[in-house]
């Protein structure tokens, strides 16, 4: 059995020590570093000391940094977007086997009565003698178990290429994960001033409720004593019921804004969620210009280092199916032991060494097709490149000018608030002298109601503009570096 073993080093072995001896430009290169991980964190809010719970939400308020942090931590989307990540490393790890010698095992058995095959069979279990009949050796069995091995040494390239394809896929997961977050952060923060700013809504329509209803109720004095008409009565009474309207849509949109903050948490539908009230303004430095926010985005968009990803994908596909046309080059080998009862023995061994080269010559075009088929998804990658640059270019104007307006607007409403309180108050004191209609009452009240209403929407118009022009530049995504 000496021998047996010695063969086995020889045969086998040597495809093992081929494969470890190789040549450096055989094995790939290492994997590129990851974009997002690698870039700078550019966190525009504190970062938590610890990430609340599901069971948290229920016992105090949240903050915004600790909806963010939650809504990042529960999001079945970014969950889901893990489990891509690991099958696409686990597509490297298939575009790597290539590079690694393919060893198996496998057991025959054959029995004939054939002249040719049978005395093949004699031959190697070693059983030949000279009073063999060569015509009629009669019906001969064959046990033959055999390890074998193959080491591809050249094949023009395409496990190469396949494999940094493979590792572009890895990269464009973890771009997809940073998109995500960057749009699950800004919607987050945008439902989140949404319930911040509903139950003001709510005040706001219940201060025109009371106001409305003292109204009514000098009015009603002033009718039975004779000093009004009962016209005046019956519009505060028609203004009233519009106010009352106004609050039950008000404390509707309450509701509303929880459950979309909620399911952005990925909670229950009856799971309670309050939110602490904003205190201050936001101390956030955002460019002055649109040329510095969207050079910042062309750095920081992952959909931007996606798109061109992808291209680099395309190119590598496409000199994968172009290799085709090159010849194949294995180093092949075997061991193999053969006997008529699986009776093994070194004396009835055997195996062989080689290399095998393959080439193509005509495969009906396949591959020319192929290569045609790689070149067009390499162009509509280019295209989707140029389309998502355009695209991260309107977002970053839209978000832009929102941002400035929202600004205005502010300064705006809060004026318009100011100059309907005062005119509210003239108003009534004109009213209660009887030197103005009742219509002129009903048109103030309703103008400071409406300037409160807007004013609060302006308030959190802002803060929401401001997350969407930091969602146009990709700030978002940065911070899943201090996360990696």
């Amino acid at each position: 059995m000496k021998r047996l073993a010695d063969i086995l080093v020889v045969g086998v072995g040597m495809l093992l020590l081929d494969a470890c001896t190789a040549p450096a430009r055989r094995m790939p290169p290492p994997a590129p570093p990851d974009p997002v991980s690698s870039a700078a964190p550019v966190a525009t809010q504190p970062a938590t000391e610890s990430t609340p719970s599901g069971s948290a939400v229920a016992d105090q308020p949240l903050t915004l940094e600790e909806t963010i942090a939650l809504a990042l931590e529960r999001n079945p989307d970014l969950q889901a977007n893990a489990d891509r990540i690991g099958e696409a490393e686990a597509l490297v790890g298939q575009a790597t086997a290539p590079f690694y010698p393919q060893l198996g095992a496998r057991l025959g058995y054959a029995r004939t009565d054939n002249p040719a095959q049978a005395f093949m069979m004699i031959l190697n279990q070693r059983r030949f003698t000279n009073s063999l009949d060569f015509n009629d050796p009669g019906a001969t069995q064959n046990v033959r178990p055999e390890v074998f091995g193959v080491l591809p040494l050249f094949r023009g390239g395409q496990d190469y290429q396949r494999r940094e394809a493979s590792l572009l896929g890895v990269e464009a997961a973890k771009l997809q994960r940073a998109a995500l977050r960057n749009a699950l952060t800004d919607a987050v923060i945008s439902a989140y001033y949404a319930l911040v700013a509903a139950p003001e809504q709510v005040e706001a329509t219940g201060a025109s409720i009371a106001a409305v209803s003292s109204a009514l109720e000098q009015a009603r004095s002033r009718f039975g004593a004779g000093a009004a008409l009962k016209s005046d009565v019956l519009s505060l009474e028609v203004r009233l019921a519009e106010a009352r309207e106004g609050h039950l849509r008000a404390e509707n949109s309450v509701e509303l804004s929880r459950a979309g903050l909620r399911a952005l948490l990925a909670l229950p539908a009856e799971a309670p969620v309050e939110v602490a009230p904003v205190a201050g303004e936001p101390h956030l430095e955002l460019p002055g210009t649109y040329s510095a926010a969207l050079a910042r985005a062309t750095s920081s968009r992952p959909e931007l280092a996606a798109a061109a990803n992808q291209v680099a994908m395309r190119e590598h596909e496409v000199k994968a199916e172009q290799a085709a046309y090159l010849p194949r080059i294995d180093a092949v080998g075997n061991y193999a032991n053969d006997s008529s009862n699986l009776d093994l023995s070194s004396d009835t061994d055997s195996w062989a060494f080689g290399v095998a080269a393959e080439i193509d010559l005509f495969s009906g075009f396949v591959t020319r097709e192929r290569v045609r088929a790689a070149e067009q998804r390499l162009a509509e990658a280019r295209q989707a490149e140029r389309a998502m640059r355009l695209e991260v270019e309107r977002d970053v104007r839209t978000a832009f000018l929102a941002y400035g307006e929202a600004e205005q607007r502010v300064q705006v409403s809060q004026a318009a608030v100011a100059s309907a309180k005062d005119a509210l108050r003239l108003v009534d004191v004109q009213y209660g002298t009887g030197t103005v209609t009742i219509t002129r009452y009903l048109e103030a009240e309703a103008a400071r109601t409406a300037a409160r209403s807007r004013a609060i929407a302006a308030r959190y118009d802002l803060r929401r503009a401001e997350a969407g022009l930091q969602k146009a530049m990709g700030v978002w995504a940065q911070s899943e570096a201090g996360e990696e």
